[in-house]
């Protein structure tokens, strides 16, 4: 049973009061954003050292967001630290050759008002991983959960005119594959689980959705998978 904290400083800052209402239900894990989209929780070394806008927009100190998870963990709870993954608009920024590209203005596609690095990228595998090792080590998360593991949906109108950057030519359910095999044979060997969201249709163990999420090619390779179901 999981409470879903985001990063921001009220609510780093206010952990106690969070703790204090877990403990009167049966809520025995906390998930907490280590990065959503435009959204950097604390100053990593890896933001500073991959992804400068990442690391100049950190909402909370590193001191503050290390004392929040001390405290959820000494409290008894399992903490699970969220990574959104393939939409980071302040990678893009920094890395605007790893990210989708519009083929006619030549600069990184928009989608639904975000930039997203190609799943095919592995400079993107790469800093992801990165990430959630320097979490795991600083602050001992005992899972990492990685959400938006595909490429944007709602794309077959406009995909002959995008280049997603397919450097080994790979169908997209392979990219998305290998790169759960790569970021859980990383996290395994600091014993941590893994887990991906994905959408609920990608459930029906039926068909490769178009943004590459196959039920059968990541369900023998993440520890646990989180189907989203949407009630439109």
């Amino acid at each position: 049973y999981a409470l879903y904290l985001s990063c921001g400083s009220d609510v780093i800052n206010n952990i106690d009061a969070y703790i204090e209402f877990a403990k009167s239900t049966k809520i025995n894990a906390f998930v907490v954003d280590i990065k959503d989209n435009e959204t950097p929780a604390f100053p990593a070394k890896t933001f500073e050292n991959l992804s400068p806008s990442n690391y100049s927009k950190a909402i909370n100190s590193y001191d503050d967001y290390k004392n929040a998870i001390s405290k959820l963990k000494e409290n008894g709870f399992y903490v699970i630290g969220r990574i959104t993954t393939f939409k980071d608009s302040l990678y893009v920024k920094d890395h605007p050759d790893d990210a989708i590209i519009d083929k006619y203005s030549n600069s990184p596609y928009l989608h639904n008002g975000s930039y997203w690095p190609s799943a095919y990228n592995r400079n993107v595998w790469y800093y992801t991983l990165a990430l959630a090792m320097e979490s795991v080590k600083e602050f001992g998360f005992n899972e990492i959960n990685f959400d938006y593991v595909r490429f944007p949906d709602r794309m077959n109108s406009v995909m002959s005119s995008l280049d997603l950057k397919n450097t080994y030519e790979e169908d997209k359910a392979e990219a998305i594959q290998r790169f759960v095999q790569y970021v859980t044979d990383g996290l395994h060997d600091l014993n941590t689980y893994v887990s991906i969201d994905v959408f609920g249709e990608s459930t029906t163990n039926s068909y490769v959705t178009a943004y590459g999420q196959y039920w059968p090619a990541i369900s023998n390779i993440a520890d646990a998978i989180s189907g989203m179901p949407y009630p439109d």
